[in-house]
């Protein structure tokens, strides 16, 4: 159970300081909070709901174990990450229209703001597949916890893949947007490397999201279906976070720079 419960606490709840971090800025430092601010706000919620989910299965001590161990909790397992995995999809696509939306906020270039308009517009279908597609990828639905029924099922792998997929190419795209943009901002070289962490950190997160994808692929080929889609929960819990995090820290700049004015 704590093989699954430790690091989506962790992350959760670093996530959690960082959006509160976030709201102190935009209301006591900027005084001016956006659309993108609540938005945010909206991602965490739903990553806290994920967590909670995801401990719900951690208390009943199956998260982590052997597939001999939890087959008898294969229709219970499977609910849980059918419902983690909606949770994961709607907040990574909610933390990205966040993100855009900051742009829209910071960048004036229209070239910018119209790809930054695309992308948002690609965010909707994108989720609705995620979510969608696990959750109705057997016929009938309740086929999915108990294999017994008839009916038929798509192919899971071929549904993990598509979606980490489109996830990584709208994290890179998101990710690399802005910065033709700012490398023609002529700016103090400790700005200039403090924004490029901020980067850094971001493709950190497609990092995760490839690891993410690679666990579960690895897992389904050995024929471990309940322990990669465990695996999968527990990833999406960090990614999830991470690009929470990811989020807030442009935001959170005006903070930095009155703690440590020497720094930025």
């Amino acid at each position: 159970g704590w093989q699954a419960l430790a690091p989506t606490i962790t992350f959760t709840s670093l996530a959690t300081f960082v959006v509160a971090l976030r709201w102190y800025t935009r209301f006591r430092i900027v005084r001016c909070a956006g659309m993108d601010d609540f938005v945010i706000s909206l991602s965490l919620a739903l990553s806290l709901a994920m967590c909670a989910v995801i401990s719900a299965a951690a208390h009943e001590s199956t998260l982590g174990l052997p597939s001999e161990v939890i087959k008898q909790e294969t229709s219970a397992i499977t609910k849980l990450i059918v419902v983690a995995n909606d949770l994961w999809a709607l907040t990574v696509n909610i933390t990205k229209a966040s993100i855009l939306m900051q742009y829209l906020r910071i960048f004036r270039s229209q070239k910018t703001r119209i790809v930054c308009y695309l992308l948002l517009s690609a965010l909707l279908p994108a989720a609705c597949w995620a979510v969608l597609g696990g959750t109705l990828l057997c016929s009938p639905v309740a086929k999915l916890w108990d294999p017994r029924l008839p009916g038929s099922c798509l192919d899971a792998q071929v549904y993990w893949t598509s979606v980490a997929a489109v996830d990584i190419g709208l994290d890179f795209l998101i990710i690399g947007l802005p910065i033709p943009a700012i490398a023609r901002l002529h700016l103090p070289r400790k700005q200039k490397v403090s924004i490029v962490m901020v980067f850094l950190l971001g493709f950190f997160v497609c990092g995760i999201s490839v690891a993410r994808l690679a666990t579960v692929g690895i897992m389904s080929d050995e024929g471990e279906y309940i322990i990669s889609g465990v695996w999968a929960i527990i990833w999406s819990a960090v990614e999830a976070n991470v690009g929470i995090i990811c989020a807030c820290l442009l935001a959170l700049r005006p903070l930095l720079a009155k703690l440590f004015p020497n720094l930025l």
